[in-house]
Formats: C-alpha cells, structure tokens, sequence
C-alpha cells in the first residue's frame, strides 16, 4: 500500500495538510477494515470521462488491501437536470460500464446532476415516469435515498440533500428526513458512525474562493446544516463524508470532522478543481476505535 508520505507528496504546499485525520471513537474493539468514497464522477462521453473513471477503479481494485464496500457521493453523471432521454440513457450505459469492475458492494448518494428534469430548461415533464430522483432510483440506486447500514460494528447513513425548489433544486434534509435520521441514531445507540451526504453540512469554500465574508448559498450548502449538526452532535459521529464542491476540505468542529472529499472529475475533466485539488479519491480505514482516511490521486491528465 502507498504511504500517507507517497499520497500526499505535494499536499503540503497546496495548503491540504489537514488531508488526513485521525478520530478516537470510544473503547469498543471491531475488526480492521477500509472502504473507499468516490465523489462527483460526472461521466460523460466528452472530455475522455469514461477513461477517467475507469482509470479510478482500476486504481482503487489495485489498493492493498482492497476496501471492503465503495461509498459513491452523488453526482455520478454529467447531468440530468436538463438533457433528453436519449443522452440521460447515454450517460447511465457509461456509468454502469465504468463502474462493472468494482467486486465490492457499492452504496450511493444522489446528487443534483443525478436528478433527471428538474429545470425549466429540460424537454421531460412530470408525467414521466422517471422523472425527477425515480431515473436515479430505477437506473442505480433503489429507493429510498437515505439509508443506513452496519459493518464490523461501525454504523454508516446516507442521506438525500437534493431537494425540489419551483423545478429547481437547493441542498437540504426535508422534515420527513430529519425525523427519520433522529431515530435512525438512535436504535444505532453509541456505535462510531460514519455519514455521507452530496450537498456539504459544514463548509467554508465560500469564505477561501470568494471572499472572508461572503454569504454561501443552499445551492452550494445544505440550507439546514446547522440542525444536522446539532442532531449528529448529540451522538458518536465520527466522520461526515461530502462532495458537491470538488475541492479537499477537512472542518473539525467539536469532534466531528468534515470531510469534503475531491472529485473523481476534478474541474469537470478539465484539470484539477482551482488548480490545486487533483482528481482523485477517498480511502477510509478503521481500525478498532480509530478512524483515519487518505485522498487518492490516480493519475489523471485532462485531454484538450
């Protein structure tokens, strides 16, 4: 396995030293293991995009030893929002051969670019029958969108932030949700959690690509974070794994970490996201009561 040292060669300079952290959970001994979190995979025909994501599994079924699941962050097709039903097919065909390979299960969060029509620039119409997050549903990931599930004694959530806004969409946990995910917590008592979500619940990208002071909208934020926070806070969270953004962030806020993690496309196929943050990936591993993770480069370069 490549070290933290080999990964990371360059991560310093680039102001990503925070890029790997450590979280104690509590006393309770569970088996080693590593799974792997790709986020924001956009693949398209253009630009190359199916090689690229090829390209990141083949280097993730290279990883010793192989993560035991692969969690997947949203944004796994170009778009949605505005396309045709020819080239929203078009776009699953290429994700669905990209991602064969993987032998591992695979656990998905929808993005905003997973939701098919929700624009008024988009020729399908409610009557679909795929329209909105039932495509994504029916060509990936089963209903419903947020879920949870237990491995080695740890407990993972995935939650759904893409919500409808006047055939538009915003980033928040709806009531029904939030309702969900108290209880949810709950009956999971203090076991160490692990949640995924596309949309960030805490983030400054604002404040270091705008300005110290600029307002971030719940276009790039869920509208609703805070509340997340506060019910998460109240149990043995270790770890929030997001996307959305394209860019490697860490907040550590009251032992939570925050974890924004790349994208598989980096700047859309166009090189990497701001200029600093490279396409790549997440690795995550347990061992016990501890929880560390890693960005993966794979390599990619942009075709022009």
């Amino acid at each position: 396995m490549l070290s933290r040292r080999d990964l990371f060669a360059g991560a310093a300079s680039l102001g990503l030293s925070a890029a790997v952290g450590t979280v104690f959970a509590n006393e309770k001994t569970v088996r080693r293991f590593g799974f792997a979190h790709l986020t924001d995979l956009h693949i398209q025909p253009e630009l190359g995009a199916p090689d690229g994501v090829a390209m990141a599994v083949r280097k993730l079924l290279s990883l010793h030893p192989r993560p035991d699941f692969v969690l997947t962050g949203g944004d796994h097709v170009m778009d949605l929002l505005k396309v045709t039903r020819e080239r929203a097919d078009l776009q699953f065909r290429l994700l669905e051969e990209a991602l064969k390979p993987l032998e591992m299960p695979v656990y998905s969060a929808v993005g905003n670019h997973d939701v098919y029509g929700w624009s008024t620039a988009s020729p399908a119409t409610e009557s679909d029958p795929l329209y909105g997050k039932r495509m994504f549903e029916e060509r990936f990931a089963k209903a419903p969108l947020h879920r949870s599930f237990d491995h080695n004694g740890w407990h993972f959530v995935i939650l759904d932030t893409i919500q409808p806004r006047n055939r538009d969409w915003m980033l928040a946990i709806d009531d029904a949700q939030l309702t969900w995910l108290k209880d949810d917590l709950e009956k999971a008592g203090r076991a160490p959690t692990v949640v995924m979500s596309h949309g960030p619940i805490l983030t400054a990208f604002m404040q270091y690509t705008a300005s110290t002071g600029a307002p971030t909208p719940d276009t790039l934020i869920t509208h609703n974070g805070r509340e997340v926070h506060e019910i998460l806070a109240k149990h043995n969270v270790k770890a929030v794994l997001q996307g959305h953004t394209h860019v490697l962030e860490e907040i550590d806020y009251l032992g939570i970490k925050y974890i924004t993690a790349g994208a598989v496309c980096g700047d859309w196929w166009k090189g990497p996201r701001l200029g600093v943050h490279p396409e790549g990936f997440t690795v995550c591993d347990v061992d016990g009561d501890r929880f560390s993770w890693r960005y993966v480069p794979y390599g990619w370069k942009a075709r022009t």
